[in-house]
């Protein structure tokens, strides 16, 4: 496979279809991605690295890697699906043989799949493949069998075990501290970042993922049907009401559950609605339109 022809590519393809067997068709020059094939994230070790700075997130990784390292990332609305490992696979060997000139042994590339925890799926290409998994500890592990090697970072049991509160995010962890809910709420604020990812898989999951780490307080007084509550303590705002009611307004991720995304958006802070791009805000239905406008001003 490669992306130069000649001549003799299309003489070739002249030969089968002439001379072949009828049982077969015969295409050529067949493209094998809708899209243009891209990685997550490619890692690249510096060839002069700087002072050494204590790592912030995946403390464990950084010294499992090569040179270059290929990064797959699976999320909790997308998780890991069969042939998926495949993929990384590919990914891989392309590379591997695009940067030939650079790369002098395959021990200088590795893969490193992401996952929020082990499936049932993955383990069952892990058998496909023939691969066998060596427990590193932390939640990382090494498949071993394969072409290149491959890392595997479970997302819960890292997070967990380095006490990374910012990589919960990415699992099925809530945060649990005020800064790392401020950190997603700035980077969904952020113009550009929003511009990026609101009109992508999985916005609506971090509308959700956001609300649901918010104070409880704020998500109550989002939802309160009679406004003037907002500034009460959250004591005087459940004062009186059913058990059931207030366990529902503390517990943010079942408010969350099964709600409809605009009902997400209206209660999400006015610094993340004012990054919402006119672009996104007029695909919504007019009163939640009308209600976001009112609130940001535009």
């Amino acid at each position: 496979m490669g992306s130069t022809r000649t001549a003799w590519h299309i003489l070739f393809a002249a030969l089968l279809v002439q001379r072949g067997s009828r049982r077969f068709e015969v295409r050529r020059e067949v493209p094998l991605s809708t899209e243009p094939l891209r990685v997550d994230y490619l890692l690249l070790r510096r060839e002069t690295e700087g002072p050494t700075e204590p790592v912030g997130t995946l403390r464990k990784l950084w010294d499992l890697l090569p040179m270059d390292a290929i990064v797959e990332l699976k999320s909790i609305g997308r998780p890991y699906r069969r042939r998926n490992l495949d993929r990384l696979f590919s990914y891989l060997h392309l590379y591997y043989a695009e940067e030939a000139e650079r790369i002098a042994q395959r021990g200088d590339l590795c893969g490193v799949l992401l996952v929020p925890s082990r499936t049932r799926s993955l383990d069952a290409d892990m058998a496909d493949l023939g691969l066998a998994w060596d427990d590193l500890g932390d939640g990382y592990w090494q498949l071993r069998g394969g072409a290149f090697a491959l890392v595997v970072a479970e997302v819960d049991a890292v997070a967990e075990a380095e006490d990374d509160d910012l990589l919960r995010l990415f699992g099925h962890s809530e945060a649990l501290t005020l800064a790392a809910r401020r950190w997603l709420s700035q980077q969904i604020g952020a113009k550009e970042v929003a511009m990026e990812i609101q009109d992508l898989e999985g916005f609506d999951e971090v509308l959700r993922k956001l609300l649901a780490s918010l104070p409880p307080e704020q998500v109550l007084s989002a939802y309160a049907p009679e406004q003037r509550l907002a500034g009460l303590p959250p004591e005087q705002r459940v004062a009186g009401l059913p058990p059931e009611q207030v366990l529902s307004a503390y517990a943010p991720e079942q408010r969350v559950a099964g709600l409809p995304p605009e009902q997400v958006l209206l209660a999400l802070p006015d610094e993340v609605l004012h990054a919402l791009s006119d672009a996104y805000l007029d695909t919504l239905s007019k009163e939640t339109r009308e209600a976001i406008r009112a609130r940001i001003g535009r």
